[in-house]
């Protein structure tokens, strides 16, 4: 019954999504430009030389390729990574909106539809 428990502990409530979308990371300590490499509706990494302290709440700017304006959001650094290369920090969101939360879990959808010359929407790029 034991590993039945552990699973269930590692479930995520989103699905994530492997992306490359530029972003900018501001908290009262830091200010950094990174690059989000893995988005759900809950949470993201963001990969980046430079990191915050776990606990840390900061705003982020996602530069979303079919958006006019940059997604912004809250979120708390929940772990960090200092891998070289591949480092960065886990962000768990703040008080998202269901608007965009729905943006959110659109990327992964449109990182599919990208290659085929296609918008989320199914309209031609």
């Amino acid at each position: 019954m034991q590993p039945y428990l552990e699973k269930a502990k590692e479930a995520r409530r989103s699905a994530r999504s492997k992306v490359r979308i530029s972003a900018k990371y501001v908290s009262d300590s830091l200010v950094v430009d990174g690059v989000v490499t893995d988005v759900s509706a809950d949470g993201l990494f963001l990969c980046s030389d430079f990191l915050d302290n776990t606990g840390e709440v900061a705003r982020l700017w996602l530069d979303i390729p079919w958006r006019n304006r940059p997604l912004e959001l809250r979120g708390e650094v929940r772990w960090v990574s200092d891998t070289p290369n591949t480092g960065g920090m886990g962000i768990k969101f703040i008080d998202v909106s269901l608007e965009d939360r729905m943006v959110l879990s659109s990327l992964g959808l449109y990182e599919m539809t990208d290659a085929a010359g296609a918008s989320p929407t199914g309209e031609a790029s």
